[in-house]
């Protein structure tokens, strides 16, 4: 009798081991469930804000990655007409953001889907925004430059993106927050000629690239020199040469757009005698 009530007592353990073990998830299953960060809402003033910073338009596509109650996408779609996705790992948070959409009438014109951010396709955004920990937004940056296209734009609430500098930066009482602009590929060395004297002259330009920072040594035929004014936003370049060129001083300021292995857009040659606008087009050499 001992025996089979100690075996009853054992049988008794063991499915309630196994029972635990069914209901409690496994912690990877419960990592993957649980939302990476608790849920904080931006003040709607500083959505406000934000949307204003990245000049949102009809024209947009606004994917907020951890949308939470869906304000931004919401008044993104309210306010400018821009269509917008929100994503969220919560499933509370996804049917309180519907709740709102609904509410805001602009179902029309965003979506709200569970799901891990690092596995969305955001290829299509031209906005992408963000309140997460740091340490997220910079494993979430890899993403951010290879899938959105160059000029696709991307807010932060609160939090940087380290080495990659914002293109501006905007505050609200102690409350800050964060806009890039995805910069095209332009590192390598490209080459042009431009017809000055009756005669074709031909430049070289050297950039460096580290995201939207830029530099670049310019030679021309008769020197080597820094170029001026660098900037480059999305995919869209410009830059100034100082060249003296037969013993006359002029000033080349470069507008162009940059696509794949070519830039190309106007050239404005100042002298103190005139003003003279050429198209231009330059291309990349390929690495040797």
């Amino acid at each position: 009798m001992k025996l089979f009530i100690l075996g009853k007592v054992n049988i008794f353990l063991l499915i309630t081991v196994l029972s635990f073990t069914i209901l409690w998830p496994s912690p990877s299953f419960a990592q993957k469930r649980m939302p990476a960060v608790h849920y904080e809402a931006t003040p709607q003033i500083i959505v406000e804000e934000m949307l204003k910073m990245a000049e949102v338009t009809r024209n947009d596509i606004v994917y907020d990655l951890g949308c939470g109650d869906g304000r931004f996408v919401i008044t993104a779609a309210r306010k400018y007409g821009a269509r917008g996705v929100g994503i969220d790992i919560d499933p509370q948070r996804i049917l309180e953001s519907q709740r709102n959409a609904r509410r805001a009438g602009v179902t029309d014109k965003v979506q709200f889907k569970e799901g891990d951010l690092f596995e969305t396709d955001i290829r299509e955004a031209t906005l992408v925004v963000l309140y997460l920990l740091p340490e997220l937004n910079l494993e979430l940056r890899p993403k951010l430059l290879k899938e959105l296209r160059p000029g696709a734009r991307v807010l932060s609430y609160e939090f940087d993106m380290y080495d990659w500098l914002p293109d501006r930066m905007g505050r609200w009482g102690g409350n800050k927050y964060f806009y890039w602009i995805i910069p095209t590929d332009v590192a390598g060395l490209w080459v042009w000629s431009l017809p000055l004297r009756n005669r074709m002259d031909r430049f070289s330009l050297d950039l460096s690239q580290k995201f939207q920072e830029i530099q670049g040594m310019i030679r021309t035929p008769v020197q080597e020199i820094s170029a001026l004014e660098l900037y480059l936003r999305g995919d869209r370049i410009g830059f100034l040469l100082r060249y003296r060129h037969s013993e006359q001083e002029m000033e080349m300021y470069y507008r162009g757009r940059v696509m794949g292995s070519s830039m190309r857009g106007k050239v404005e040659i100042k002298t103190h005698q005139s003003v003279i606008k050429y198209d231009w087009m330059a291309t990349r050499r390929p690495s040797p």
